[in-house]
């Protein structure tokens, strides 16, 4: 299954692993291979946007959740060269719902967009090729399950931590196409761990140039995701699942067992039958409906990393 996937994988994602980390953990391979991780193979780091308006999302190529979590396990594991952290981050959005953030905007959760985090632990205990692979791993799944005990895997902002470094290097690739690979290399090979201010291990820049790049980069991915059109697609696609609740297509736990692909199926298939389904779509897919009015306020994506262990800003 990994096999599978690796070669289905877009060849500038293929360079983007090996600059990240020049050694493929090979302990990882049947973690990814379970059903939990697999799931995310077709559940879209983009929030199923590729599903939208084709005049606004214009992806170089698609990026599930999937290569997301394979990607942030393996900045932490080039970094760490420790298990445990390393499988913390491969399982980090392990509960992610079909569409993504879209199920935090049906869930009026626009600021911080953590409504959607299902207890991590419960989620993995249902999957016995998971526990088998722990108990032989002399692991537990208390040690892979409570990420943001693991600072180099998740940390509040504006603080930079493997999760956030991920996002921004994906989204600066696939969406606002401002990098290359070059340019993300030289950023990242200026990255050192040290202890920060809170005594908590954090990724720190040699050089200011470096970090600002970074944040420039963030910046965008703020941009983007603040734009009116954005909201608007989210909130359309949210207002889709809603609407298949209510009429009880399916239910809101389906989120959770279901993905994007599997979502679309049956939106297509109920559409074709159902008027104000399909007018939903309709304005999900045109935006000929825009809300431009009362616009929520939505999460800001701040970054302040530092340097030579102090703040940039």
């Amino acid at each position: 299954m990994y096999e599978k996937y690796y070669n289905n994988l877009n060849e500038e994602l293929k360079k983007y692993f090996k600059i990240i980390s020049n050694e493929f953990p090979l302990f990882l391979i049947p973690y990814i291979e379970t059903k939990t991780m697999m799931r995310l193979n077709n559940i879209s780091f983009f929030c199923a946007m590729e599903y939208g308006n084709k005049d606004l999302y214009k992806f170089k190529y698609y990026v599930s959740r999937l290569t997301h979590s394979i990607s942030t396990s393996l900045i932490v594991w080039n970094f760490t060269k420790d298990k445990k952290q390393t499988l913390a981050a491969l399982f980090h959005d392990a509960g992610t719902p079909a569409t993504s953030h879209v199920i935090d905007y049906l869930n009026n959760d626009y600021v911080v967009q953590e409504s959607t985090e299902k207890n991590l632990k419960d989620f993995l205990l249902k999957d016995n090729k998971i526990k088998t692979l722990l108990t032989k791993d002399n692991l537990s799944i208390e040690d892979v399950t409570n990420f943001k005990k693991y600072t180099l895997v998740d940390n509040k902002r504006p603080k930079l931590c493997a999760d956030r470094l991920d996002g921004i290097f994906l989204t600066s690739l696939a969406w606002a196409k401002n990098i290359d690979l070059d340019n993300i290399n030289k950023i990242y090979k200026n990255i050192y761990i040290t202890t920060n201010e809170y005594s908590e291990k954090e990724y720190s820049f040699k050089n200011k140039k470096y970090a600002e790049d970074l944040i420039n980069l963030n910046n965008k991915f703020n941009e983007l995701t603040n734009d009116i059109l954005d909201y608007n697609s989210m909130q359309m696609l949210s207002n889709i699942i809603k609407y298949l609740i209510e009429q009880k297509i399916i239910k809101y736990n389906d989120l959770y067992i279901l993905d994007d692909h599997s979502i679309f199926k049956i939106i297509n298939k109920e559409s074709s039958k159902d008027k104000i389904l399909n007018d939903k779509l309709k304005d999900f897919t045109t935006l000929e409906n825009i809300q431009t009015k009362n616009i929520p306020k939505l999460k800001q994506r701040k970054l302040n990393p530092l340097i030579n262990q102090n703040r940039y800003y």
